[in-house]
């Protein structure tokens, strides 16, 4: 049998041939997972178009496709297989995204409930750790307008570094550690979002550090409309109110929507004191005008921990250090390597 694979194999790449190789290896092997895998590392632009129906083409297999995967089992909402267990991505802040991509030793590590509340997809698997490639995001590259620049998808390891390098070289380079942790940082100061991804196609392993933006990104698109694709952190928010001074940046930049802002006291109100409003009236014409932004000074940030991920974004942005990550133990344990 290994040899007519063997056969059967040989006209195609060195990297595919791995890659099915690893596929068919696993206990739980599968043809049809194998190919679903393939096809999403083959053609992942066109992939993204059709699960989340933004063209022509895409919206028409949408569909059909979905019902086929749902035959032949890849995801199956009676048998407890959403497709979120099977495809999805642990928020990490910077410095816990550094250390991953920073690792420099092989590893093996099965990713436990408490980290990735996901059934399936959770190995970290890296027998060349150092392996990186830098890959053009398919989900920026299918929306009209997309954020810049488009390649912030870190694929991280063997065999999917050798893959994609050599079927897409227009779209993706080789990069070292330096490369790497550059364009996280760079996003993070762009305000976007850090993900590493498991997909169970993909050898049910962690395969890519994606740099996301919520205008473009499908799979914070698919959290908001409630596919809960990502796990959080194991951080969320905290607002120190003597630094907060309202200026609302952590709510125009929050991925999650999980800030708000309110009123710190109830003698205050979101359009001026009460106060100054009567003066202003019993002084008639000449009054010097009421300014309207000054309660502002009384509004604070406001955090909703069931909508945190604690992705980070919002510490780094606000311009008073009022905001912080702690440690929430009622969310999944951070992913520690």
């Amino acid at each position: 049998m290994g040899f007519l694979r063997a056969l059967l194999m040989r006209p195609f790449s060195p990297s595919t041939r791995a890659f099915w190789r690893d596929a068919l290896a696993r206990d739980d092997a599968s043809f049809m997972e194998a190919l679903h895998g393939y096809c999403y590392m083959r053609w992942p632009r066109q992939y993204i178009s059709i699960g989340l129906a933004r063209s022509g083409p895409g919206r028409l297999l949408h569909g059909f496709l979905c019902r086929i995967g749902r035959m032949f089992g890849l995801w199956s909402e009676s048998a407890g297989k959403r497709f979120a267990d099977t495809y999805h991505g642990k928020v990490m802040p910077p410095e816990q995204i550094r250390r991953l991509i920073a690792v420099d030793r092989p590893l093996h590590l099965e990713v436990p409930e408490k980290v990735l509340p996901y059934a399936l997809a959770r190995d970290i698997f890296l027998e060349n750790p150092g392996a990186l490639a830098l890959f053009e995001c398919p989900c920026r590259a299918t929306v009209p307008n997309p954020c810049l620049p488009l390649d912030v998808c870190i694929i991280v390891g063997q065999p999917f570094v050798a893959f994609i390098l050599e079927h897409h070289p227009g779209k993706s380079r080789p990069v070292s550690v330096e490369e790497a942790l550059a364009v996280v940082a760079a996003a993070h100061e762009r305000g976007h979002v850090s993900h590493a991804f498991f997909k169970e196609a993909v050898l049910g392993r962690y395969y890519a550090v994606c740099n996301c933006c919520q205008c473009c990104c499908g799979a914070l698109q698919a959290h908001r409309q409630g596919t809960p694709m990502l796990a959080s952190s194991g951080f969320v928010c905290a607002v120190d109110a003597h630094l907060c001074v309202g200026c609302g940046e952590c709510v125009r930049l929050c991925p999650f929507t999980a800030l708000h802002l309110e009123a710190a006291g109830s003698a205050e109100t979101d359009i001026a004191s009460p106060v100054a409003e009567h003066a202003s009236k019993q002084a008639g014409e000449n009054a010097a005008p009421v300014d309207r932004r000054s309660p502002r000074r009384f509004r604070r940030a406001v955090v909703d921990a069931r909508y945190c991920l604690g992705c980070g974004v919002c510490t780094a942005k606000c311009p008073k250090g009022a905001l912080r990550l702690e440690r929430d133990p009622s969310k999944p344990a951070p992913l520690e390597v």
